[in-house]
């Protein structure tokens, strides 16, 4: 009996390794998962056995062999598992005979996925609490905002010395932006006007606003042309793919040579905030700055966090907010000479499944 398409798509959404072998421990099929893990379905690598160590194979081989026999399920928790190039990754693997499609279903969870997993929602949390805390200190900060520019305003009138004309307008240019990233905190997040758009126009208009902002930096594109139209908001869309911009804008201001680009890529089972999409749109901005330091990398899309003196550290904040509007997720990567914050938004096609015969 053959394992319908549906079982297969539910397979498929699994973040966890999913390897079917038959009773020759034969790789007939694997999941998205697998498949960016490296297994492979070859002539020359048939056998799972012909994918790893002699000394993995040796545990393995009996665990398959046992639960075949048995016909039961198996499980090996902390298994250190080696392939061919002795690559080690430490697993949990289930395996489990089934009887109705006569075949081994193997499955491997990465103990570290597991931990990040863990620390990702960990994150969340602590993300939302200093998020409510951010915007009840924002409460308690805009009335005194309000007396202290007033205030410089009617001092202003009356003094007219150089020395206190120029400190008292700090005070009242200082005062408007303080206000400024209070109501961006207090604001509502807008709810997503949501039509099929472009993503190129989109960008595009991006690419055109950050262009004329600082035309000392080269702004590169690299589009994939075969993306179809995205489903959401257009405009909270473009505000997210700019706030990642500006901020790289910023921070590679005294970079020589300084560079931006925007690419943008069809990719296939990849894996956004937990769930295996089996097609998603990824957009990237990469530029060649000095990188975001270590000690707040852990930190970047937390609310009033920035590396910049004058920065208000919500661009991140929001555009994260917005990217999980549409159901997408965002993440990044910084060294010295390149960071690269990668966005992906689940796509919806009519795309076939394989089916084991």
């Amino acid at each position: 009996m053959a394992i319908n398409k549906t079982e297969l798509s539910f397979l498929n959404q699994l973040t966890s390794e999913i390897i079917i072998l038959n009773e020759d421990l034969k790789i007939i099929w694997l999941n998205y998962s697998a498949l960016n893990k490296g297994w492979v379905i070859d002539d020359k690598n048939n056998l799972i056995t012909d994918q790893l160590s002699e000394v993995t194979n040796s545990s393995l081989v009996s665990l398959f062999k046992s639960a075949i026999r048995k016909n039961l399920s198996q499980t090996k928790r902390d298994f250190e598992l080696i392939n061919l190039k002795l690559e080690k990754r430490e697993i949990d693997i289930t395996v489990r005979w089934s009887n109705s499609y006569e075949c081994l279903i193997v499955e491997i969870l990465c103990v570290d996925n597991l931990n990040k997993m863990v620390d990702s929602s960990k994150t969340f949390s602590i993300q939302k609490i200093a998020a409510n805390l951010a915007r009840t200190l924002a409460h308690e900060v805009k009335n005194p905002l309000s007396g202290i520019k007033g205030s410089a305003q009617i001092l202003s009138k009356k003094l007219k010395d150089d020395f206190s004309t120029k400190f008292l307008k700090i005070i009242i240019d200082e005062t408007d932006r303080l206000n400024n990233i209070v109501t961006k905190i207090l604001t509502p997040p807008s709810k997503p006007n949501l039509a099929l758009f472009n993503i190129h126009s989109a960008l595009e208009q991006v690419y055109a606003l950050a262009d004329a902002d600082d035309n000392k930096i080269e702004m590169i594109r690299d589009y994939d042309p075969s993306i179809p139209e995205i489903n959401g908001d257009e405009n909270l869309f473009i505000q997210a793919i700019l706030n990642i911009v500006k901020n790289a804008q910023q921070a590679i201001e005294n970079t020589e040579n300084a560079s931006i680009t925007i690419k943008s890529r069809i990719q296939f089972g990849k894996p956004i905030n937990g769930t295996i999409y089996p097609t998603v749109c990824s957009i990237e901005i990469k530029d060649n700055g000095p990188g975001i330091p270590n000690e707040l990398q852990d930190q970047v899309f937390f609310p009033m966090v920035s590396v910049k003196e004058q920065g208000s550290g919500l661009g991140l904040t929001i555009a994260q907010d917005i990217i999980r509007i549409h159901g997408g997720g965002i993440i990044f990567s910084s060294n010295p000479g390149s960071t690269v914050f990668s966005i992906q938004i689940p796509l919806k096609l009519n795309n076939k499944e394989s089916q084991i015969a």
